[in-house]
This record gives structure tokens, C-alpha cells and sequence, in this order.
């Protein structure tokens, strides 16, 4: 290959033809999509990358790097258009019908995900929604809908929304890319208008019915492998899979699909080999590759068609066809070309973290099967020899994998899997030998109609998949076994993949020992800097927007960390807990040194249990000395949790005070909290006044007031009990006017109070008269209705208000200029 200045291209070029394009197209779309470049810079990259382009002549490279900026820019558009909902949807319950296209079940609600959503006047939403069922509001009658039924109902909607915290996921893009856009919850009675009764959908329930019976561990896992559905997998669960850097393995990602090829390649190699004359007259190894592929695009289409599975998919049929062409073209070009035909049909899958594993681990497996072909000395190998060379394969392929995925896995997940290796050697091998294929069996028998195979085949893979799971849940108990880590910056996840990229550099040219020195001191490095945590000069106080609950947090120099309260519902995966555990990540903390517990209401203490398990340590948990708290079984299940890991747990009341020693270089300080209310034993009628009320004092300055839910009736007798002003507090009962009185506000006069309310509650917290009280005497309000509020204090210097911070994403832009292109 001569490049265009007439100069031999670089070898790379030559063996690769179609590198340089599909970079160049994965590049403008990454540029157009991605936000992890800001709007602005990244098309001035864009322009100097096109130049670059031009200057060296790659005349069709440059044409499609902007062709696949422009691509790019116009599906945005075009999604925008699909998540396009008037205010008309926004108003009052509405009248609507829908076709249901997934279900998903957990203990608290169930969400469906509707297609051609209509009302009754006839209007029809473009996209998709998510419509929430709770069991108080609509009975039992949810267990019986299934995908493909056209359902009657009335639902309150919104537009997806986003929490607004440090590190917080991005839910408003998860929406977009899936076209989701509206999401409401049941007002009123669900009719079903018909029933969808494909003959996919029959096949499901089989395999469902075929599970049912297991234990309920093995049992969600086995639903996760064959379904698709995640929802009944268990915190403990997700947790072990988590810890070790398996959860790979309970999604239905390239590994899965190219297990299920494997074992339908190698019975129809064995079957077709049965006799001498199939072996001479046909095909056998393109007819057992073709066999394997259907096998799984079936396999992927019975699982619900998931977008891992398609990329998946498509990536297993590249490397099918790249093993026919390997003779005349380099394998790895039909891979990039499956690259870029993915990237076109689907420009979102550019931030997909499922696609770009499915890339790398279909690249290393079709390097490596090309060598293998070509090592004569393993082909004349014996039994043994070859089964040493598998295991030891299997080895290098689970450290290649762990160590390049690592930045990944660590910011998707938060943990540092310490056990990777060892846990994949185990895991991988039992998936691989026993669980997937006793699962295949019994998900075809099931399909067949024979429940009694089914059954016996779905026992064997529970069993399996319980066997792995103990292992994995034994490894979380090691030293180092559950790890959380501080968020990964984008540049430190640079530098190690370049570090890697050097190692790899040097085993390539043989020098394995300098290799390997480089790699561990890489490792190294990375690990020291994601577990070490922050160190603040100054005292911090993050309000957290977790919705219509409280949970906020006190940051203070020497790496100390004080929680107050976190809300969640029963059975939520993701909570205040999960927030709170997430946003203390991103700003570089992995413990908290004291949680306090206000009450026993859910939208202060629901996700206390989450919080325990997503950091490394907690020092201490206070909770009211009241009987409320003492027979609640929230509160129980927290003391339990909270002596499993050697928590002390303290029960405090009015006139209890407690110090909390920090240590600035070499400066001595402490932290006081003084409990105000409630009195020890405590039995109002009304369980908010029995809310801990914490009065703050930092470094003898800054003070602040935690008042949890209390009601006018406790306000009236801390105020008879005296008390002092404070710079910053929490509005009682977030704002509700049976809190927050004259007397009590005005005899703390404090220069912020805070108002912890979900945007557009129910309750219409904080009340309008309640704000104005507030400002009558001259106090800044804020709100977390609009995200998550920081606050600074420098020493004696007033504080400084600072709301987290939201970038304009490419998304938000192109429903702007969606609705003004429409509007026109």
C-alpha cells in the first residue's frame, strides 16, 4: 500500500487498509456524541484532526471523519425528535393505551416499557415509556400481564429527570438512547385490552416456568443468563459478582454469545464427522460455523434482543466471516468493518461500554485462533499437552481481559477486584463447561414442550451456578475482597492504559521480565492513586439531591466524613444510600466515620443498608433513644447489619454531646454535636418529633442545625429550652408548614436553610409561606428541587453556596434545536 505522497504507507497501514478509516469514523462519531469533550473542543479537534487528515493526503478518511460527525449531529436530531413530548402530556392523570414490550418485577413496583403510546383523544407519543406500578395502587393484577399485551390506564407523567450529584449517573441519557420519553406511575385501575400471545413470548414463559422451582439465588441468575431479566438478582448477589470483576458473567454480553456458538459449533462438528462420507462431500467446519452462529442469534433473540446481544451478535458473525476470508484479507479488517456498520446503524452504541468489550474480546480471540492455525507443533500435540496449553490460554486470556478492562470495570462498578483473576480462572470454566450448556439444554427441551428435561436440565445449571456463586461470596471475604475505590479521572485511566500499552510493547519484543516489572509498577501505581481518598482545608457540607427525602453530608479535614440521614424504599436497587456512596466516591472518600439516623421514616434512613455495603468502613451509627426506633425493623435490620461489620451503634438523646478529634497538619481540632431533642423514651403520637435534632459546632465557628422532620409542638419547647443562632441548617420536615414556626427560625436566624424536596413533589415542599418566613428575616434559601447543594466555609469568611455544577450535554442541545426546527 503506497500512501498518496507517494511515500510506502507504515506497515500497519499495509497489513490494516481499513484502520485509519473506521478510526476515522469512530473518532467523528465519539466527537459528536460523546460528551466527554466538551461542544466546543471538540470541534475545534474535529477541524484540526480533518486538516491533519488532508495535509496527508487520507482524502477518504478525512471525508469520513465529517461524514461521521455530521451522521452523528443527525441522530441526534433524530432521537430528539422520538423523546419529543408537549406539555399537553404533562397535565393531569391522562387517559392512555399501550403496548407493553418488556416487563420488569421487583419487590416494590413493577415498570413496563410501553411502545405506541396513545391517548384517549388520539394523540400518539413518539418514543417509548416507562410506566411504574405500585402494588398499593393497583392490587395484584400486574403479576398477570406479560410483553406484547395492549393495556388500558390512567398515568400522571414527566419527563425524564436527573439527580444532580456529584458523580450521579445520567439517567435523562440513558433515557434518550433508548427512547424513552415519558415516565409516569398508575393512577387508577390497569385494564387489559388484549393479550399478546406470540410465539416467542409462549417460548419465554416456558423457560420461565422451567426455572421456577429453584432456589431464588441460582434461580434470578439463570433468569439473567436466559431472559435477560436482572431485576430479581440480589444486592448479595450483584455485590459478589461485583467485588470480583465477574458481572460479566450475569449479562448477556459477548462472552455468553460466543459460549452458545461454541457448544452448538462443537455438536454439530461431532455430528457431522459421524460419518467418513459427510466428512469428504460437505462442509463441515462452515456448516458447524453457520450452525453456531444461528444458535446465537437464537439464543439472543429468545433473551429479549438486548443491545449487548445484537453488538454481540454481529461482532461473532464478523469473526465467522473473517475465518472463511483469512485466506485473502486480514481478519481483523472484516472486524473493523463489523466496527463500523455497527456504529452506523446504531451511533449510540459509541459510548457503549458492552460494545467496545465485545471488540476487544472478539480481536484477541481471532488473533489468537489465527495463531493457533498456524502452530503446527500444537496441532500434533497430544491430549495432554493440548489441555495444558488450553488451561494455560484460558489464563493469559483472564489476565489480558482484567488488566485491560480495569479503568472500566472499576468506574462502572466502583470496586477494585483484587480477586479478578483467580475468580474468572474459577468462574469462567464452570459457566463455560457446565452452567451454559445445562442451561442451553434446558431452554431448548423447554421450547420443545418437555418440562419434565427442562426441569432436570434447569436443576444442573442452578446447581452449578450456586457453586460458583458460594466461591465468588467466599472471595468477598478475603482480605481486600470487597474494596471500594475513589472515582477514576478520564486522565488517570489514560495514563495506565498507556502504561499498558508499554508492557505490552516489551512482551511483544520478548522481554517478558521487562514487561512484567512494568505492568505490575503500572498496577500499581493505578491501585495507590484509586484508593487513596481526598483531604480537604476547610469544612464542607453537601446536600444531597436524592429526591423527596434528606441525606446529607459533612466533609471536614483529616478525611472525616459525617452522614446524616439517607432515604430509599423498601427493595430499590438504587437509593439515597447508592447516591450517597457514589457521590462521596466521585469526591474522593470510600468510608464515613459516623452515619446519623434521624428516624425511623424511610425517606431518612430506607438506604442506610445500601449505604453500609458501598463503603469500606463506618465508625460509628447513631439512632434516637426512643421506643419508635428500638421496635422498628428497619432500624433492626440496620443495628444487625452494623454488628456484622463491628459497627458500634449508639442510641443518643437530649443533652448528649459528642466530639470528633481531627488533625490538620500538625493543627489539633474538634468537632462537637450537641443532640437537642428528643428526650430519652420519647412516644409522641407523631413519630416525626422524634427526629434527632443535632446542633454542629466546627473548630469553635461554623455551626449547623440538623432538625430532621420535627413539628411545630418540638419546635415550641427547644425554643422554651433557649437556642442559639446557627450559619446554616436544614428546613424541618423539608419545608412542610407544620414545621419551621416563627419563634424557632427566628431565634436561630440562620444566614442558609435548605430545603431537601424533590422538583415538582406532590407535596408542594417547601410551602410558599414557610419560604417567606425565612426571607423575612433575611435568610438565603436554597433549594435541592434543582440539584445538589455544596456549601464552603473558610475559616471565620462568610461561606460560599455552590450548586453542583450541570454541563449543556450534546443531547440537551439537540432537543433545543429539535423543537426549534419543529417549531418553525
Amino acid at each position: 500500500m503506497i500512501s498518496r505522497t507517494g511515500r510506502p504507507a507504515p506497515v500497519y497501514l499495509q497489513q490494516l487498509p481499513l484502520l485509519l478509516p473506521v478510526s476515522a469514523w469512530v473518532s467523528g462519531l465519539a466527537l459528536a456524541r460523546s460528551d466527554v469533550i466538551a461542544l466546543y473542543p471538540a470541534a475545534i479537534i474535529l477541524a484540526l484532526l480533518f486538516l491533519l487528515l488532508l495535509a496527508l493526503r487520507y482524502r477518504v478518511s478525512a471525508l469520513l471523519l465529517l461524514l461521521a460527525a455530521l451522521w452523528g449531529t443527525g441522530d441526534l436530531l433524530l432521537d430528539a425528535g422520538k423523546v419529543a413530548a408537549d406539555d399537553s402530556w404533562l397535565a393531569a392523570p391522562t387517559a392512555c393505551s399501550a403496548r407493553i414490550q418488556s416487563i420488569q418485577r421487583t419487590p416494590s413496583f413493577t415498570r413496563l416499557l410501553l411502545y405506541d403510546v396513545r391517548r384517549s383523544d388520539g394523540a400518539r407519543l413518539a418514543g417509548n415509556a416507562l410506566l411504574y406500578i405500585y402494588p398499593k395502587e393497583s392490587g395484584d393484577h400486574q403479576s398477570l400481564l406479560r410483553a406484547g399485551d395492549t393495556i388500558a390506564f390512567h398515568a400522571r407523567w414527566h419527563l425524564p429527570h436527573n439527580r444532580h450529584n456529584p458523580g450521579a449517573f445520567d439517567y435523562s441519557a440513558w433515557c434518550f438512547d433508548h427512547h424513552i420519553a415519558l415516565l409516569g406511575s398508575e393512577r387508577g385501575h390497569l385494564q387489559r385490552l388484549a393479550r399478546g400471545s406470540s410465539v416467542l413470548q409462549q417460548g419465554r414463559e416456558r423457560i420461565e416456568r422451567a426455572i421456577t422451582g429453584l432456589p431464588d439465588e441460582p434461580a434470578a441468575i439463570l433468569r439473567a443468563l436466559l431472559l435477560g431479566d436482572q431485576t430479581q438478582l440480589s444486592v448479595s448477589v450483584r455485590s459478589a459478582f461485583a467485588a470480583t470483576g465477574t458481572a460479566h458473567l450475569l449479562a448477556i454480553s459477548g462472552m455468553h454469545v460466543g459460549m452458545t456458538a461454541a457448544w452448538a459449533m462443537a455438536l454439530l462438528w461431532w455430528l457431522l464427522t459421524r460419518r467418513e462420507a459427510w466428512i469428504v462431500q460437505l462442509p463441515v467446519r462452515g456448516l458447524a460455523m453457520f450452525g453456531g452462529l444461528l444458535a446465537a442469534m437464537s439464543y439472543a433473540l429468545i433473551a429479549g434482543w438486548p443491545l449487548p446481544a445484537v453488538r454481540s451478535t454481529m461482532m461473532l458473525a464478523a469473526a465467522v466471516l473473517a475465518w472463511f476470508l483469512s485466506e485473502r484479507n486480514a481478519p481483523m479488517n472484516i472486524l473493523l468493518a463489523a466496527l463500523a456498520l455497527i456504529l452506523l446503524v446504531d451511533p449510540t452504541a459509541i459510548t457503549s461500554l458492552s460494545l467496545w468489550l465485545s471488540f476487544s474480546a472478539t480481536a484477541a480471540l481471532l488473533l489468537w485462533a489465527v495463531q493457533s492455525r498456524a502452530d503446527h507443533a500444537l496441532q500434533a500435540a497430544g491430549r495432554r499437552q493440548r489441555l495444558i496449553t488450553a488451561i494455560t490460554t484460558l489464563a493469559w486470556v483472564s489476565l489480558v481481559a482484567t488488566l485491560a478492562t480495569l479503568p472500566i470495570t472499576l468506574a462502572t462498578f466502583g470496586r477494585l477486584p483484587v480477586y479478578s483473576i483467580p475468580a474468572n480462572l474459577l468462574l469462567v470454566p464452570i459457566y463455560a463447561l457446565l452452567v451454559m450448556p445445562a442451561a442451553l439444554l434446558a431452554e431448548l427441551t423447554a421450547l420443545f414442550n418437555l418440562p419434565t428435561l427442562a426441569g432436570g436440565f434447569m436443576q444442573i445449571a442452578g446447581m452449578a451456578a450456586e457453586a460458583g456463586l458460594h466461591l465468588l461470596q467466599r472471595m468477598t471475604h478475603l482480605p481486600a475482597g470487597n474494596l471500594w475505590a475513589v472515582h477514576p479521572p478520564l486522565w488517570l485511566g489514560g495514563l495506565y492504559l498507556a502504561g499498558m500499552l508499554f508492557a505490552g510493547r516489551q512482551a511483544l519484543h520478548k522481554r517478558k521480565l521487562q514487561a512484567a516489572l512494568s505492568a505490575l509498577l503500572v498496577i500499581g501505581l493505578y491501585s495507590s492513586a484509586v484508593l487513596h481518598e481526598s483531604s480537604i482545608d476547610a469544612p464542607e457540607w453537601v446536600v444531597w439531591d436524592v429526591g423527596q427525602g434528606a441525606a446529607s453530608t459533612l466533609l471536614l479535614p483529616d478525611k472525616r466524613v459525617v452522614v446524616i440521614d439517607v432515604p430509599g424504599r423498601t427493595g430499590s436497587r438504587f437509593n439515597g444510600g447508592t447516591s450517597v456512596a457514589s457521590g462521596l466516591r466521585f469526591l474522593g472518600f470510600t468510608h464515613v466515620d459516623l452515619l446519623i439516623l434521624s428516624h425511623t421514616q424511610s425517606d431518612h434512613l430506607g438506604g442506610a443498608l445500601s449505604l453500609l455495603h458501598s463503603v469500606n468502613s463506618t465508625g460509628e451509627i447513631w439512632l434516637p433513644d426512643v421506643p419508635a426506633a428500638h421496635k422498628d425493623a428497619r432500624v433492626l435490620a440496620i443495628v444487625d447489619a452494623a454488628r456484622a461489620q463491628g459497627t458500634p451503634v449508639r442510641w443518643l438523646a437530649k443533652g448528649d454531646t459528642r466530639r470528633l478529634e481531627t488533625d490538620t497538619a500538625g493543627k489539633k481540632s474538634a468537632t462537637r454535636f450537641n443532640i437537642l431533642w428528643p428526650p430519652r423514651g420519647f412516644a409522641p403520637s407523631n413519630e416525626n418529633n422524634t427526629s434527632l435534632v443535632v446542633s454542629v459546632t466546627v473548630a469553635g465557628e461554623t455551626e449547623l442545625l440538623w432538625p430532621g422532620d420535627i413539628e411545630a409542638s418540638s419546635e415550641r419547647e427547644l425554643f422554651k429550652a433557649g437556642l442559639s443562632p446557627v450559619h446554616a441548617m436544614l428546613m424541618p420536615h423539608h419545608g412542610s408548614r407544620t414545621s419551621s414556626s416563627p419563634g424557632f427560625i427566628g431565634a436561630l436566624a440562620p444566614e442558609l436553610a435548605v430545603a431537601q424536596v424533590a422538583a415538582h413533589n406532590r407535596y408542594r415542599f417547601p410551602a410558599a409561606d414557610v419560604l417567606a418566613r425565612y426571607r423575612a428575616i433575611g435568610t438565603q434559601v436554597a433549594s435541592t428541587a434543582n440539584g445538589a447543594i455544596i456549601v464552603r466555609w473558610h475559616g471565620s469568611h462568610p461561606y460560599t453556596l455552590q450548586p453542583e455544577k450541570r454541563e449543556t450535554s450534546r443531547r440537551m442541545l439537540a432537543r433545543y434545536w429539535w423543537q426549534r426546527l419543529h417549531a418553525k
